[in-house]
């Protein structure tokens, strides 16, 4: 079996969708945050999302997804974010960068957004004071952090399930890597546990972690979030 890098497309949506929710599913934290954590009505939902968050910011927004060769799942999906200084110009990896579609089309994913949203927060999400609890010490480290670079970013990464340990997420890392490589950029992401070993592997060090407890909303361990940068490497990645 083999796997290939390619680009995204509002049709992947309904892949991309079963990837990106399948995996988030997998994790406690993730599901607590649902009324309903059912991954058939989650992943219907996400599907409607994704052709919209893949069309708008195409200014600094990069998408990549990992095939089977073999069989045309997805199985991995990356979304890296260009700084201003990276994104100005509108000529840096742009084989990454979705096409541009119609205005017809845009108006219709804008449509099928809205319908699985309120106020940008996918129906069925819980309400209340639970995300901005677990998200305020997140941002507040992401905004200091993020004072000391322009960083090439990697916003989104994950892996199908059933696909895991396979390389694939390291397929993904190595893609922008070599861009902020050619660049000379520095490179930056939030983990979670599970891929931490993944980012030491490719010369990430760790900055910053934050331990958030909630059992107050259901959850019954911490939360834990990695801060890491990657300095560019003197040679370009190969």
């Amino acid at each position: 079996m083999s796997f290939v890098v390619q680009p995204c497309f509002p049709a992947d949506a309904s892949g991309l969708a079963a990837t990106m929710m399948g995996a988030r599913l997998t994790d406690p934290h993730w599901a607590n945050l649902w009324e309903d954590p059912s991954s058939e009505d989650i992943i219907a939902k996400a599907t409607d999302r994704v052709p919209w968050n893949l069309v708008t910011g195409r200014d600094t927004k990069r998408h990549q997804k990992v095939i089977d060769h073999e069989t045309s799942q997805v199985v991995g999906y990356a979304r890296w974010i260009l700084p201003p200084i990276l994104a100005k110009n509108n000529d840096v990896w742009l084989e990454a960068q979705l096409s541009e579609v119609s205005p017809a089309e845009r108006a219709a994913y804008e449509k099928q957004y809205q319908a699985c949203t309120r106020n940008g927060r996918p129906i069925g999400m819980k309400g209340g004071s639970i995300m901005s609890y677990r998200s305020a010490p997140l941002e507040a480290v992401d905004a200091r952090i993020m004072r000391d670079g322009p960083f090439l970013s990697l916003e989104y990464l994950t892996t199908d399930p059933g696909f895991w340990r396979r390389g694939i997420g390291s397929m993904l890392v190595q893609s922008g890597l070599k861009i902020a490589d050619q660049h000379a950029i520095k490179t930056y992401v939030m983990s979670e546990p599970a891929a931490l070993k993944l980012y030491f592997n490719y010369g990430f060090k760790l900055v910053e972690t934050v331990s958030t407890e909630y059992s107050q909303y259901g959850g019954t361990e911490p939360m834990v979030h990695y801060f890491l940068i990657r300095e560019p490497a003197k040679v370009p990645y190969e």
